[in-house]
């Protein structure tokens, strides 16, 4: 799934959550990550004057608990990493 500005919450939850997935990066960098859930209050340094972003919430152990977060704006796509159950 590409991920552009018009890309929802719930595009990415339905087609995600709880599952291994291949992030590719607009940096480049590709990233095996399990998706926990997704947020629209993420913020990148967690500063009070700075904006909400939509995000996938991530670990990379496959726990069902919370984790660290990417912004939408980062990442290009998201596709189901079929190597991982």
């Amino acid at each position: 799934m590409k991920i552009t500005p018009e890309t929802s919450l719930w595009d990415v939850q339905s087609q995600f959550i709880c599952s291994w997935v291949v992030v590719r990066m607009k940096n480049g960098r590709t990233l095996h990550l399990y998706v926990v859930d997704v947020d629209d209050e993420f913020q990148r340094h967690d500063e009070d004057d700075e904006p909400e972003l939509k995000a996938i919430v991530y670990n990379t152990t496959g726990s069902n608990a919370y984790g660290d977060g990417i912004a939408f704006d980062d990442i290009d796509s998201i596709e189901l990493d079929k190597g991982k159950h």
